[in-house]
């Protein structure tokens, strides 16, 4: 610019001197358009997976098939208070039948009708498909769907569930339309994704999606931000220059434990805010970190082997149960503490391998520990191999699909040892059936102790989960999903 500028005045000088002016101005330059502003953006180290609401099975998952889909019911976390989302009205009208009513006028994003015909398809799809770690098991009671009207189904149940409803807050109850949606497969990522939440699903790219406000949605999860950009980052770092460089409104989990004692340092220093303006909402410590046998290695059926392991890391286990200690229900039912006899496995040196999610904040560090400790005190040789598959054993910390202990004791129950199945089943039937609360509470109890005998989930350790929110952001109305998932629904601005 700067030799433009020169050029132009040894132009001009040379015009005066040769005594003449130019005959035409030099062009006006307008100034540039000001850059688009920024949507109102969260940022996550977690993508999700799979779009299609009956393949979720991932926290991460989540996010898109809580807000970009309804259900018939909803679930406060806070206390496992149920009500209606989609449907007007759920109730049972015998002890064997759940029966849901909808408002008239519901439509899908893409404007098409949505009716009773529209959730049988879609709770039958997802009960057909039956995709693992996702959150069908828990229709286990259901025997079939049938439609009374466009406005009303029922659910036909085999035996008296008094848990039914929570399963249809869940992301398999998720309602799809059945004009689009393949009944006998998934749908692929790169389909459009049709729901009736409060938010519709108009941009996927491989480090973000755009989600906009879906302005006919009836439902209890309405939304105010017309556009939300969920960004994915490649790690904390990323996350802590965003916040301090203002280019995110919000930060969902994403954060080491070093990151979050600076953050909690700087809040501590500036009236409870960081330096760029962010605080922290309350969560309870529902954050559980667990270490599960894999049904694919040839070790989980050696009960001497789960034995070792457990013992090994009994002296760090800070959490008794495999249900959170906040829930109703739980039981304290692990040794926490001590220092445990450890049993010899004789022979060979034993080779486990350990996986962990690198986009789990703090999991590598974790990981690295409990390595150390089946190392030094169960003398086995153990390798981290991070996201991977089919390793022995998988360190995670995916929360369950519903708050309640049901929810909690899924991922054990679904992947019971061939010894415990039929026990179980037993008592989740009868815990599930019974209308008395003691009774009830009984057989968690059982179900629970069982859990520590089996020694197939271990639970290990309790935190909060990490949402931190920027100047002039707040959260509104019901903010999480049925076990504390992120709701685009509950930001404002």
């Amino acid at each position: 610019m700067r030799s433009g500028r020169l050029a132009a005045s040894a132009l001009a000088g040379a015009l005066l001197v040769a005594g003449c002016t130019p005959t035409t101005p030099e062009p006006s330059r307008s100034p540039s358009p000001s850059a688009a502003p920024r949507p109102f953006t969260v940022m996550t180290t977690q993508p999700p997976e799979r779009f299609d609401p009956a393949a979720a099975s991932t926290a991460a998952d989540a996010i898109v098939a809580l807000n970009a889909f309804s259900r018939l019911m909803v679930v406060h976390p806070e206390g496992a208070d149920l009500k209606p989302d989609l449907a007007r009205d759920c109730l049972y009208t015998s002890a064997t039948t759940y029966q849901c009513d909808l408002p008239p006028g519901l439509t899908f994003h893409n404007g098409h009708p949505l009716t009773a015909s529209d959730v049988k398809f879609s709770i039958e799809r997802a009960y057909r498909l039956s995709v693992p770690d996702t959150s069908i098991r828990l229709f286990d009671s259901l025997e079939k769907v049938e439609i009374v009207d466009d406005l009303t189904v029922s659910f036909v149940l085999k035996y008296a569930d008094t848990q039914f409803g929570y399963a249809l807050a869940t992301p398999a109850a998720a309602i799809v339309d059945e004009e689009i949606y393949d009944p006998d497969a998934l749908r692929p990522n790169e389909a459009e994704v049709v729901g009736s939440g409060p938010y519709s699903l108009v941009t996927t790219a491989s480090d973000h999606l755009v989600f906009e406000r879906f302005t006919d949605y009836t439902g209890a999860l309405t939304g105010e931000i017309d556009t939300i950009k969920l960004e994915f980052i490649p790690d904390s770092a990323a996350a802590e220059q965003a916040m301090s460089d203002g280019t995110t409104d919000v930060v969902w989990r994403s954060l080491t434990p070093a990151a979050l004692e600076r953050v909690s340092a700087e809040m501590n220093a500036n009236n409870g805010a960081t330096t760029a303006g962010f605080t922290r909402a309350w969560m309870p410590p529902v954050r559980m970190q667990r270490l599960v046998f894999e049904a694919s290695s040839p070790h989980r059926e050696d009960a001497s082997v789960r034995a070792a392991v457990a013992a090994a890391l009994q002296g760090d286990r800070s959490v008794a149960s495999v249900v959170p200690p906040s829930v109703a229900g739980s039981v304290a039912s692990f040794p926490v503490g001590g220092s445990a006899e450890v049993p010899s496995l004789g022979g060979q040196r034993l080779r486990l391998t350990l996986s962990y999610s690198t986009r789990s904040p703090g999991q590598r560090d974790l990981a690295s520990l409990l390595r150390d400790r089946l190392e030094e005190r169960a003398g086995m040789s153990v390798q981290l191999v991070p996201d991977a598959a089919g390793a022995d054993l998988r360190l995670t910390d995916e929360p369950a699909w519903v708050n309640t202990a049901f929810g909690w004791l899924q991922a054990y129950v679904d992947h019971a040892l061939p010894g415990s199945q039929e026990k179980l089943s037993d008592l989740l039937h009868r815990a599930r059936e019974t209308g008395d609360a003691d009774t009830r509470q009984a057989l968690l109890a059982e179900i629970q102790q069982q859990a520590a005998v089996d020694l197939t989930l271990l639970p290990h350790s309790l935190g909060g989960e990490t949402l931190l929110l920027g100047p002039g952001t707040s959260l509104q109305g019901q903010p999480f999903g049925p076990a504390w998932q992120l709701g685009l629904w509950s930001l404002r601005k």
